[in-house]
């Protein structure tokens, strides 16, 4: 079976040779799915990736044993014309580069562009469209809320990565939808670390700074945990945590940088590496569709502290038995919350241990990956269920 995915890919995180082949720069913010397609690979399937870049003007391909990747030219201003010229540019590379099946991730360009093909078709929602339009009211939400409506009603198989959405489709969308949650790769398990041997820091994760992320009240925050915990640190890491940008402009403006810093982006790994030694993990928005970096900090032994309202967020706490629940409107829930798991290693011990059993129970890259498999076969019809090598 060759199985394409449609989707934000960051390639340079496939586990693939590419024998020297530049990779043009893609939309790096979510791994998900180059972990999925890496997890795809290593179970013997072909895979054909459908992506795009801005720093290209004609499509490039690059193809290898067992991995064909198609990067179409990501246009600027793209919402104007409903990102019709980079749907045709993706339509062109779906057919002149057929998978059997298409798996498009997000309900936008990628899957309406695969739904112009005649190849069967997955969808995976990934987010509520209506839910990101409110917290941004902006023209090109309002674009994306409407493909978003044109890609549900014209789609024959969907899925979606937490009960929280599924609870947020129509009646009508919910009849062709398949929950098949996240997953984390097996190889963050090697990260582990216990309590005892965190080290004096709280981290948060973040890609993007506005209402519905809420990093403003996450450096208010810090500035009252500090005056108890004077010797701890605040890092800031994702795209606009960086020096310049607009979380240090907002804190540098409010008078909130001490004891933060501003790291920015960061690979995968050294993300991952940044979450297993830090005390707690502090996720302050306002609305989640999943919480990657939440089910990530449950598998590396690192406490949560998060919304008790946001989206999927309490559902993948177990509310509250696997992380700290609080109001994230609230400043001062947000520091109880906090130095509820600083004050009291014996607790955190506790939270870390029953998350983390319950994250490697739950949401390993086995189970969740071979759910995707056997929704393949099953819109492909295959009788086999066994993988083809």
């Amino acid at each position: 079976m060759k199985i394409g995915i449609a989707a934000p890919v960051p390639l340079h995180l496939l586990d693939v040779d590419f024998k020297g082949n530049l990779l043009p720069d893609t939309y790096n913010r979510v791994p998900i799915t180059a972990l999925l397609i890496n997890a795809l690979l290593q179970r013997g399937y072909e895979i054909v990736v459908y992506t795009t870049s801005c720093k290209i003007m004609e499509p490039v391909i690059i193809e290898t044993d067992r991995v064909t990747v198609c990067v179409a030219p990501y246009k600027p201003h793209p919402g104007r014309d409903f990102f019709r010229s980079i749907r045709q540019d993706l339509i062109q590379l779906m057919k002149k580069y057929p998978a059997d099946l298409i798996n498009a991730h997000w309900s936008y360009e990628y899957a309406w562009a695969a739904l112009g093909t005649n190849l069967p078709v997955v969808v995976t929602v990934r987010d509520h469209a209506l839910t990101i339009l409110k917290y941004h009211p902006i023209p090109f939400r309002v674009v994306r809320w409407l493909m978003n409506g044109i890609v549900l009603s014209k789609a024959k198989e969907l899925t979606t990565n937490s009960h929280y959405l599924f609870k947020l489709l129509s009646k009508t969308e919910q009849k062709k939808t398949t929950i098949i949650q996240n997953f984390y790769p097996k190889l963050i398990e090697n990260y582990f670390i216990s309590y005892e041997k965190k080290l004096d820091y709280m981290v948060s994760v973040n890609n993007g700074f506005g209402k519905r992320k809420n990093i403003e009240n996450g450096l208010l925050a810090f500035q009252q945990i500090r005056k108890k915990y004077p010797s701890l640190t605040y890092y800031l890491l994702g795209h606009n945590m960086d020096a310049e940008g607009l979380a240090y402009q907002y804190a540098k403006k409010h008078n909130l940088t001490q004891g933060v810093v501003f790291m920015g982006p960061k690979s995968y790994t050294e993300t991952m590496e940044m979450i297993a030694s830090a005390k707690l993990l502090l996720h302050t928005s306002r609305e989640e569709s999943f919480g990657n970096t939440l089910l990530e900090a449950m598998v590396l032994g690192t406490p949560v502290v998060a919304g008790s309202k946001s989206g999927n967020v309490p559902f993948l706490l177990g509310h509250g038995k696997y992380g700290v629940l609080c109001d994230v409107d609230s400043v001062n829930e947000i520091q109880k919350a906090a130095e509820k798991i600083l004050s009291n290693s014996t607790f955190a011990n506790q939270l870390t241990g029953e998350a983390n059993r319950y994250a490697t129970a739950s949401f390993s890259e086995d189970s969740i990956v071979e759910a995707y498999i056997t929704m393949y076969k099953k819109v492909l019809k295959l009788k086999s269920y066994d993988a083809v090598y």
